[in-house]
């Protein structure tokens, strides 16, 4: 019996011996943070998933009262939730030709308004599910944003111009000229942001005059980190400011894993910058590019998500890991939060919502 214990224990010994040791080494070790939820810990904030979805989901808003998610999938349809209990579906909008790309609810929570890659605007009554107005944009809409009054829908399209419709008239009132991938509004309605292409640029404008009144410009990277020579600032994919007005916030494409030829962005998808000095603050990747970028209402902490499978949130002055949340099975696209802060919402390319409880 010893000798069969002794030559099993030699065999096995053999066997490690005779592993190359870069298999070994390249088994990565995943340490928990003090900040990152166990795996036990991960299900108690996961409360909920909704599914219905048929393509990945792209867009998500929350009604300013919490009592209605919308979710938009590249499925052309969008779907109403009722997200406070059970998650029960209560209007699924077709009428789209092609997939949905952004989603907004008007104040009073009787209209939704969405875009679609079948380029064009679509109004929608939230109570009927019944669509009721529909406007063409030839060239597409790259972005889309209320005034905070809910009587202006702000919209950039692929002609480069930023419109301004009121939703009352129906008529434009003003257009801008700018590149436009990426909109954003300032807490005190006052001033809009919007990015473009021409290296990562982010343009300030007045709601009041209509004027540019500011820029915001990405460092072009420094020679030692090219490595064709030619990589720049991503354009915006997604802009927040936060709501003490105090810093914006900017998430773009990152290539960084790419090679040589390849790579054509700076590798750094996440930007931050002081609104009141002007300094940039962050400018970093967060391992992925990022498609949804959310903030916290006390403006301590933000939320994004892109390619990855997880969720991130980090400290808005620091930059560092507040909490990372699993359990998607592909890409988020599409983040809200509840007024409170408490709860987040996710979709993703597995084609579900989930619903979390980030604070207790």
């Amino acid at each position: 019996m010893k000798l069969v214990i002794l030559f099993k224990t030699l065999t096995l010994l053999s066997v490690f011996l005779l592993t190359p040791f870069s298999i070994i080494a390249t088994v990565p070790v995943i340490a928990n943070t003090l900040n990152t939820p166990t795996n036990t810990e991960q299900p108690k904030r996961l409360k909920l998933t909704l599914s219905g979805h048929t393509a990945p989901v792209r867009a998500l808003t929350l009604s300013r009262s919490g009592q209605v998610l919308a979710s938009g999938s590249d499925d052309k349809t969008i779907k109403l939730w009722n997200p406070t209990t059970t998650g029960a579906l209560l209007h699924t909008l077709t009428g789209h030709r092609e997939g949905i790309k952004s989603i907004v609810i008007t104040p009073d929570e009787q209209t939704l308004i969405s875009t679609s890659f079948d380029n064009t605007i679509k109004f929608w009554n939230t109570q009927t599910g019944k669509e009721v107005r529909t406007i063409s944009e030839k060239t597409g809409v790259k972005g889309m944003l209320l005034t905070l009054d809910g009587q202006t829908l702000i919209s950039g399209s692929g002609d480069n111009t930023i419109k301004f419709r009121n939703l009352k008239t129906r008529k434009i009132d003003r257009i801008l000229k700018a590149e436009t991938t990426a909109l954003a509004i300032s807490p005190d309605g006052k001033t809009l942001l919007s990015g473009g292409e021409n290296g990562g640029k982010i343009r300030v404008w007045s709601l009041v005059t209509g004027k540019q009144i500011g820029s915001f410009t990405p460092p072009l990277p420094k020679k030692e980190d090219l490595i064709n020579g030619g990589e720049r600032a991503s354009a915006p994919i997604t802009l927040a400011v936060s709501n003490d007005g105090k810093m914006l916030l900017c998430g773009g494409h990152d290539d960084s894993f790419q090679s040589g030829g390849v790579r054509t962005t700076d590798g750094k998808g996440f930007k931050a910058w002081d609104l009141k000095t002007g300094k940039l603050i962050h400018n970093l990747s967060l391992g992925t590019s990022i498609d949804a970028l959310i903030i916290s209402p006390d403006s301590q902490t933000f939320i994004a998500g892109g390619l990855g499978r997880e969720i991130i949130l980090r400290d808005i002055k620091t930059g560092k890991s507040v909490m990372e949340l699993t359990g998607h099975a592909g890409g988020i696209y599409g983040l809200a939060l509840s007024s409170d802060g408490q709860t987040l919402y996710s979709g993703s390319g597995d084609k579900s919502i989930k619903v979390w409880q980030i604070i207790p």
